[in-house]
C-alpha cells in the first residue's frame, strides 16, 4: 500500500565529469539548470565521457530513497516506449518502488539529463525533458491517491503546460482525500521564471516546501535564512532549507530547527544531494512526524549519497 506518491520528470540521469574551463568555454553557469533541445543534448552527450547512467528525475530519485529507506512509496512520470523508457521503469522497480503510468507508444523520446561535474562536486545540468512535457491529467487515476499520507510535487512540472493541469489535478483529488502536498522548488532558474506561480501554489496548496538557499533567495528576495522560514510559514505547516555543508533548517509552529551535515566526507558528487534529503526528510515524516529527526535524518542521508557518482543510491543507504 503506497503511502508517499511523487509525481515529476522521468529522466535519464547521465553523469559526467568536467573541468570548470569546460563551463566557462560553453557558457554553462556552474550549478545551474538548463532545459535544451534534443539535438543540443545529443551535441553535449557527443562531447563528454559519461561516469554513470540511470534513470533519475528529482521527484523519482527522492522516491527510490524513499523505497530504499524502507517506505511503501510510488512514482508518476511519463515516458515513451522505448530503450530508455523501458530501462527507466525497470530500474524504479527494482529499488521496490511502483511505477503507475502508462507508457507513450508515440511523439517524444524518453527525457534525459546530462549532469556536468566539476572537481568541487557541484553539478551543472542540460536537461532534454521530451516525453516528459507530455504527462497529462490522463494519466492521474483516483486509485493511484487511495491510502496516500503525502503526495510530492516538483517545481520542473511547471515546464509544461500539460504536466501543471496534471499537477493541479493531483491537488484537487489530495485535497478531497486529505493528503498533504510536499513541493521541491527544484531550481532558482526555474523558481525566478515562475515566482509568481509558485508563491500562489504555496500560499494556497502546500503543506511542505523544500528548498535550498538559493532557491528561497529568488523565492522570497532575501538572503536572510530565519526571515525567509518565518515569511513562507504563514502559509505553510513546514517549510525547510537545505545549507549545503552548514547543513539543513526547518520551521513548524513557528519553531526554527537545525541540524548539522555529515563530517569528514569524501564530496565527488552533489548531484543527489537535495533528492536524498528529501527522501530522508519524507521517510521520517511518515514514520514519525518529528520535523527535527526528519530533517538530521535528511541530512544524513544526502551525504551519503554525495560520496558517490550519480544521484540514485547504490544499495543500502543507511
Amino acid at each position: 500500500m503506497i503511502k508517499v506518491l511523487g509525481i515529476g520528470n522521468a529522466v535519464l540521469d547521465v553523469v559526467a565529469k568536467v573541468t570548470d574551463e569546460y563551463l566557462i568555454q560553453h557558457s554553462l553557469k556552474k550549478g545551474t539548470m538548463c532545459l535544451v533541445e534534443e539535438q543540443a543534448s545529443k551535441e553535449i552527450y557527443s562531447q563528454i565521457t559519461p561516469v554513470k547512467q540511470s534513470s533519475g528525475g528529482s521527484v523519482a530519485n527522492t522516491i527510490v530513497g524513499i523505497s530504499i529507506l524502507g517506505e511503501n512509496a510510488g512514482f508518476c512520470g511519463k515516458v515513451k516506449n522505448d530503450e530508455l523508457g523501458k530501462n527507466f521503469i525497470k530500474s524504479i522497480k527494482e529499488t521496490g518502488a511502483s511505477f503507475l503510468c502508462e507508457k507513450a507508444i508515440s511523439g517524444l523520446a524518453t527525457a534525459r539529463c546530462i549532469v556536468l561535474v566539476t572537481p568541487d562536486g557541484e553539478r551543472t545540468m542540460q536537461t532534454f525533458l521530451g516525453a516528459s512535457t507530455t504527462l497529462s491529467p490522463e494519466d492521474l487515476n483516483d486509485n493511484f491517491f487511495d491510502n496516500l499520507k503525502y503526495i510530492l510535487f516538483e517545481g520542473y512540472l511547471w515546464s509544461s503546460i500539460t504536466a501543471r493541469e496534471a499537477l493541479y489535478k493531483a491537488v484537487t483529488i489530495a485535497k478531497r482525500k486529505k493528503i498533504e502536498i510536499i513541493f521541491s522548488l527544484s531550481d532558482p532558474g526555474l523558481v525566478g521564471m515562475f515566482k509568481d506561480d509558485f508563491y500562489n501554489f504555496i500560499k494556497n496548496d502546500v503543506d511542505v516546501l523544500i528548498g535550498n538557499q538559493m532557491e528561497y533567495e529568488t523565492l522570497l528576495e532575501t538572503n536572510d535564512v530565519e526571515e525567509s522560514l518565518n515569511k513562507i510559514s504563514n502559509f505553510t505547516d513546514i517549510a525547510v532549507i537545505t545549507l549545503g555543508e552548514k547543513g539543513a533548517v526547518a520551521i513548524k509552529k513557528n519553531k526554527i530547527l537545525y541540524a548539522q551535515s555529515e563530517k569528514n566526507l569524501n564530496v565527488l558528487d552533489t548531484t543527489g544531494a537535495g533528492d536524498m534529503f528529501a527522501s530522508g526528510l519524507i521517510f521520517e515524516l511518515c514514520k514519525s512526524g518529528d520535523i527535527e529527526k526528519a530533517i538530521k535524518l535528511g541530512c544524513r542521508v544526502a551525504g551519503k549519497i554525495i560520496s558517490q557518482y550519480g544521484a540514485r543510491p547504490e544499495g543500502k543507504i543507511i
